[in-house]
């Protein structure tokens, strides 16, 4: 249930509409979207939500549907049932163009059914009838004509016209050259006339011309004449046309009488085109204005309503026209608090607030999808009851207040846990006393009733009372105390002061009257009022502290990687140093050990303590090489083990078949898997396949670093 009835104008819902429909290719798709309204069974927009957003996540992988044919054929459609009927060639062309639109959308849908089952599904039972394009094909030319070859027939009856005219061009062209000799013609020698090829005969010379006259000038200067001698053949030449068109008329009633038993099949596709232009309409609108599915909570105990990062799209649309930014709204209801009463001066958004809520809910249970982050959470409603806005009628005589009054009894009697209420100035329109006495007895009763609800007020009375309910809570759109400009982000928890004294101080009244209008307030109403303007003025010090410290702490953080990154140098610089010290000094030693043992051989006395001296000098260098094979083995090994590494990664990388690979062993050539079967897998290698298991192989985009084995 939707209430009132023009509550879709209230929320902006038809205009949005509007905006959707300009994407639809198609008249019937278009005004399939401009009668969207709300359907309150889940159930019968599951499958319309569902196939939209399936066709949105094809365009964000970069693919979209062919473009649909837009020629009306509901006309021709309808000749197809009639007996001895006959399509023109402009319907017949339009029939042509819907069923070849139909047959590549049809074939592209069944080229990506992995990631649009649900669409796939909807045209499943309408298959295209090929056979459609292909008769017209054989009868009508790309440009509408038919075909000589249409019927032998015909191509005798164009045959024989082609040559009567070519005689028929001499023929006259023969009297103009003889007329204009005699210099008898105007300055436009040709024209036509009834239909006939006629020459521009000046009037003073009609009596002495042979032939037909077919009429003369607006200004009777000219008379036109049919050559006598082209009389004959032009007759025949109009003989051979009355031929051709009975012709034509006969193939055409053939060709309709031969795609009359298709009438259905083709309706039927013509249907599925509609709907895929409806869905594409939906789904390129979401991706303009960056709208998703949000998760929907339907059962009990329900899941609370989180609306974030919302963007209002008809307000975006005109900010945008303004160069200006529309800022996101983040609400959440029904968790800890199911009414929410936004408070805070004259245009600062609150409004705005709860019509976009509205919108948002509407735009989801019309079939659309809705422009919030992918986390948020709606719940399906099955009342929406709306007050927004002067329902002052001057038919049924109600004042303004009379009007509220009476939505207030409706939305009073039929809000229930399943209903969202959004009502604009709650309260207002009569006595602000009386009026707010009322209010609050009437905000009581929808907190007992178990509905959602979003409302915005001036009176302090009734924000007083949602910081009372349980299950209410009071908002207020940010408000600079400063500038006196609006932010339009909604802060949750506090209610927001109205600025009356404030803005009217700002715009230069004089303070004497301002002062006089404070005296006549009551003590309460002051402090209340004081109390609310301290709120605001607290909560923006405290936003533009967090700024502030938001902007320190990323400078702190930029600071401490900087210095992490300079002290990660330092510490390879100095490995890298004691690396090379230790080599230099392991050299040192091993020079001085060399050194000595060559002192020792060069003092030698003898062969004998010579022999032990080359026998020292031999073990010396037997050491060193020792040393430097211990060392390249170690450096081996570590190669080894990284290559291993890097061959386990490659082995874990998931493979399917087609896929390209390179054998371990097979050289340069490339491989693919061709089957795959548990834990083994048929590769086929150049005119050779084999079983092989996943060890034997790497994809073929892949390398390893070191040589293979």
């Amino acid at each position: 249930m939707l209430y009132p009835s023009d509550a879709a104008d209230s929320l902006d819902f038809t205009a949005l509409k509007a905006v959707v429909a300009e994407r639809a290719a198609t008249p019937q798709a278009r005004e399939r979207i401009l009668s969207l309204a709300p359907v309150f069974h889940f159930e019968k927009m599951a499958d319309e939500l569902r196939r939209t957003d399936q066709m949105l996540t094809l365009y964000q992988r970069g693919h979209c549907l062919p473009a649909v044919a837009t020629a009306d054929t509901s006309r021709a459609l309808a000749l197809l049932r009639v007996r001895d009927a006959v399509l023109s060639t402009e319907q017949l062309m339009a029939l042509k163009a819907q069923t070849e639109s139909y047959q590549s959308a049809f074939r592209f849908c069944l080229l990506h059914r992995l990631d649009m089952p649900a669409v796939v599904e909807l045209l499943e039972s309408t298959p295209p009838a090929d056979e459609v394009p292909l008769w017209i094909e054989r009868v009508l030319e790309r440009t509408g004509e038919v075909k000589t070859s249409a019927s032998q027939e015909l191509t005798n009856i164009r045959h024989g016209l082609h040559r009567k005219r070519a005689s028929a061009d001499r023929l006259f062209y023969k009297a103009m050259r003889r007329y204009d000799t005699d210099g008898w013609l105007g300055e436009i020698k040709e024209s036509v006339a009834n239909d006939r090829r006629v020459l521009a005969l000046q009037a003073a010379h009609k009596n002495k011309a042979r032939g037909t006259f077919h009429g003369a000038s607006s200004k009777q200067s000219l008379v036109y004449l049919e050559p006598s001698e082209c009389l004959a053949i032009n007759n025949e030449v109009s003989v051979l046309m009355e031929e051709e068109g009975k012709e034509i008329r006969r193939i055409l009633k053939a060709l309709t009488a031969q795609l009359s038993p298709f009438r259905a099949t083709l309706f039927a596709a013509f249907e599925r085109l509609v709907d895929l232009d409806f869905l594409n309409a939906k789904a390129r609108f979401a991706l303009e204005e960056g709208c998703c599915l949000p998760h929907i909570a339907r059962q009990k105990p329900y899941a609370p309503v989180c609306i974030v990062k919302a963007i209002n799209p008809v307000l975006k649309r005109a900010q945008t026209a303004r160069n200006k930014k529309v800022e996101p709204l983040t609400l959440v209801v029904g968790d800890t608090f199911r009414l929410v009463v936004i408070s805070g001066p004259n245009a600062g958004g609150k409004s705005l607030a709860l019509k976009t809520v509205g919108l948002l809910q509407l735009m989801l249970q019309s079939g659309l999808l809705v422009p919030v982050h992918p986390s948020s959470v709606l719940r399906w409603m099955e009342k929406i009851l709306v007050d927004i806005g002067d329902a002052q009628s001057v038919e049924n005589e109600l004042s303004t207040y009379s009007a509220k009054l009476t939505k207030m009894k409706y939305i009073l009697t039929h809000a229930s846990d399943a209903s969202l209420c959004l009502i604009d100035e709650f309260g207002s329109g009569s006595d602000p006393d009386l009026g707010s006495a009322l209010a609050q007895i009437f905000l009581r009763q929808l907190h007992d009733s178990g509905t959602l609800g979003v409302f915005t007020t001036h009176y302090n009375s009734i924000k007083a009372l949602a910081g009372e309910l349980p299950e209410a809570t009071n908002a207020n759109m940010e408000f600079d105390v400063r500038s006196f400009e609006p932010h339009y982000r909604l802060h949750m928890g506090e209610p927001g002061s109205s600025y009356t004294f404030e803005v009217a101080e700002k715009v230069g009244l004089p303070k004497a009257l301002l002062q006089s209008a404070k005296e006549t307030l009551t003590e309460q109403t002051r402090n209340m009022d004081r109390l609310l303007v301290s709120l605001q003025k607290q909560r923006s010090a405290l936003d533009r502290s967090q700024t502030e410290l938001g902007k320190r702490l990323h400078e702190l953080e930029s600071l401490k990687e900087d210095q992490s990154s300079r002290i990660a140098k330092l510490e390879d610089k100095l490995s890298r140093i004691g690396a090379a010290n230790t080599e230099q000094a392991d050299r040192m030693a091993w020079g001085r050990r060399f050194e000595q043992t060559a002192k020792q051989y060069a003092a030698a006395k003898g062969p004998k303590a010579r022999q032990e001296a080359l026998q020292e000098v031999t073990k010396l260098f037997a050491e060193k090489a020792g040393r430097v094979q211990k060392s390249a083995k170690k450096a081996e090994t570590k190669a080894q083990a990284e290559k291993r590494a890097r061959l386990e990664h490659l082995w874990s990388l998931p493979v399917r078949a087609g896929d390209k690979i390179r054998m371990l062993n097979g050289g340069k050539v490339p491989g693919q898997v061709l089957e795959i079967k548990k834990d083994k897998y048929l590769v086929g290698l150049g005119n050779l396949s084999a079983w092989v298991s996943r060890q034997q192989f790497i994809p073929w985009n892949e390398k390893i670093e070191h040589k293979e084995s």
